[in-house]
């Protein structure tokens, strides 16, 4: 069987839409991991190594209060601007992986929370808490993506 030129063009025409997509969602992912850099690169200059690291009071309160209203936007647009220039299906396995680190987040905190209060865990600390949400968002992603 041969393809006609319009099979052809149709063809061309949805690649070069993949490719531009893919190039919006590019460009999105690119702007928040240069906020998060430069975010990160401030709190690690100004951080106060005799304190400590992920201590409290170890980087000035003016530059906790920017990072984290900068986190906060960052997160609001950027995932705003993500569920613009991503497609349907795209979208159904971002939905799926939030779902995933969210139960992971919601059932992880309670056991953890429990068994705190019967002294067989350390008292829940947040930071573990947040990598977990974290890295069962790319695991799913990833298993969703590819399988």
């Amino acid at each position: 069987m041969t393809s006609s030129p319009e099979t052809i063009m149709v063809e061309s025409d949805w690649q070069a839409r993949a490719k531009q997509r893919q190039k919006r969602i590019n460009m999105v992912v690119g702007a928040l991991f240069a906020v998060g850099a430069v975010s990160g690169f401030l709190v690690g200059f100004f951080e106060d190594e005799s304190v400590g690291h992920l201590t409290a009071n170890s980087i000035p309160p003016w530059l906790a209060v920017l990072s984290a209203i900068v986190f906060v936007i960052s997160s609001i647009y950027g995932s705003w601007k993500l569920m613009q220039v991503s497609d349907e299906l795209e979208r159904v396995i971002h939905t799926k992986t939030m779902v995933v680190a969210g139960n992971i987040m919601m059932i992880g905190y309670p056991t953890w929370f429990t068994l705190w209060l019967g002294g067989i865990v350390p008292e829940p600390d947040a930071l573990w808490l947040f990598l977990a949400g974290i890295i069962s968002n790319v695991l799913a992603y990833v298993w969703y993506k590819y399988r």
